[in-house]
This record gives structure tokens, C-alpha cells and sequence, in this order.
């Protein structure tokens, strides 16, 4: 009876030496490995591969998220914060700036609008709303390993557009200081 190549003095296949495929390669044509009952499981390579050299980000696959992006975004949303309190601050000044204007320029009292207050509380829950949008939608996309750090810049400039537009409209209501500037 002729002995088979393929197997050992024990009786054992012997080790495939075949080259396995790697990530993202397909196996050849008709190539099978099923491994020994007692083998040991193979390690899993990792998702994102390390690599060391100046062109790292050309060895990412393109759905992986640079590791600046998370606390690049967590930053941004603590300076937003800081600045969303600074709006609703300045908001809220308006009147005493637009009185220290007044006595500048010996314009008199100045007495608000009965629209200013109002438009003050609309404002700041505005910016404050802007914010929390810019939050959620950044912690979202964080939490789905999605890039995030240009949610909070959106925010930025729509709430910088929120306090200008709110601003304007305040200092809109006094008939004197609208006269006094348009006369030249």
C-alpha cells in the first residue's frame, strides 16, 4: 500500500505553507483550508493597520476617522459653550451698551422698545438652541465613528449669524438712534 505525500509520520496533514490572503485580497481560484480540530484560531488583524513613515494617512482605509477628529470636535463644543454663554451675555447687555451710547453722544435716556425684551429672550434661547443643536448632531456622529469636527464650525457661524441678525433688529427698534445716525 503506497503511503500518501501529503501526510506525516503521525498521521497529521501537514502545515499549509500556501500563502493565506490578506485583507481585501481574493483566495485563488478552488483554494480551501479547513484547519486541524486542535489548532489554535489565527489572530485577526486589526481594522485600522499600523503603519510608522510620513505618509500614514495614504495606509487608512477611507472610512476610518483620524484620531485628531474626536478631540479636535470635543473642543470645539466646550469653546461654543463658553461662547453661547458670552452671547447670551451680550444680549442681555444690550440695553445698558445702547444707555452708555445714549450718554456718549447726549442722545438723553434711552427706553427700550417693549418689543426688546422679548427679542432679547428669543435671542439667547436661540443661541442656546443652536448650540445644543451643534452638540447632539457632533456626539452623534462621534458615536457612529463618523468625522464631527465641522458640525461645531456650522454652528459657530449660524450662531454668529443668530446674535448679528437678534442685535440688528434690537437696536432697530429706537427711532432715536436710527435718526441720529442717518443725519449727516
Amino acid at each position: 500500500m503506497a503511503e500518501n505525500p501529503l501526510s506525516t509520520p503521525a498521521g497529521n496533514p501537514p502545515e499549509d505553507s500556501r500563502p493565506r490572503p490578506q485583507y481585501g485580497e481574493l483566495a485563488p481560484e478552488g483554494w480551501s483550508w479547513t484547519p486541524a480540530p486542535d489548532a489554535v484560531a489565527p489572530t485577526v488583524p486589526s481594522a485600522t493597520p499600523t503603519t510608522s513613515g510620513p505618509n500614514q494617512s495614504a495606509a487608512q482605509p477611507s472610512g476610518v476617522v483620524p484620531a485628531w477628529d474626536r478631540p479636535l470636535t470635543l473642543a470645539l463644543l466646550v469653546f461654543g459653550l463658553l461662547a453661547t454663554f458670552f452671547a447670551i451675555g451680550v444680549l442681555g447687555a444690550l440695553p445698558e451698551a445702547v444707555q452708555m451710547l445714549y450718554t456718549q453722544q447726549d442722545l438723553g435716556d434711552y427706553t427700550p422698545a417693549a418689543s426688546v425684551a422679548g427679542l432679547i429672550t428669543a435671542g439667547s434661547f436661540t443661541e442656546a438652541v443652536v448650540w445644543l443643536a451643534s452638540a447632539v448632531g457632533a456626539i452623534l456622529l462621534l458615536v457612529r465613528g463618523k468625522r464631527a469636527f465641522y458640525v461645531p464650525l456650522i454652528g459657530a457661524v449660524v450662531a454668529f449669524v443668530v446674535i448679528f441678525v437678534f442685535m440688528s433688529v434690537i437696536l432697530a427698534t429706537d427711532p432715536t438712534l436710527l435718526n441720529f445716525y442717518s443725519q449727516p
